[in-house]
């Protein structure tokens, strides 16, 4: 009797703890990270661009978009809907994508037109090839 009143308690204090572990059919933060950032630009795209082309459907570009981004990614719209459930139903693993995603559309309001600010590789070939000229001297 001594040995069940011992393990019952063991048990729910164990069993009530949550693990941070990802099962292997679930797509990983980081990748769910990227696959959601990349549907919502699609989405973008097509509220912007081909909603103003009355005679196109925005329900069939919106699933060609998502199939070809599904594809880029190697994944496909069943494993992705099951990742989602899976990261909806765990909101501390959740908040972490959902976080990372408002960064990066913070830092895609930073420089709109492009990814990066471009660098002038001209400008530095110049001072590269001045300073070899001059350790040459």
């Amino acid at each position: 009797m001594r040995f069940f009143l011992f393990i019952i308690p063991f048990i729910l204090s164990f069993g009530c703890i949550r693990d941070n572990k990802i099962p292997k059919d679930v797509i990983p933060q980081n990748q769910m990270r990227k696959i959601m950032w990349d549907l919502m630009r699609a989405d973008a795209y097509v509220n912007d661009f081909v909603m103003k082309d009355s005679t196109r459907d925005k329900k069939a570009e919106s699933a060609k978009l998502y199939e070809k981004i599904f594809g880029i990614h190697a994944t496909s719209q069943e494993v992705f809907k099951k990742s989602l459930a899976f990261y909806q139903n765990r909101p501390d693993l959740f908040k972490v994508i959902s976080d990372s995603l408002r960064a990066d559309e913070k830092k895609s309001q930073q420089y709109p037109d492009a990814k990066k600010p471009q660098i002038d590789t001209t400008l530095r070939k110049m001072k590269l090839s001045k300073k070899l000229i001059e350790k040459k001297s």
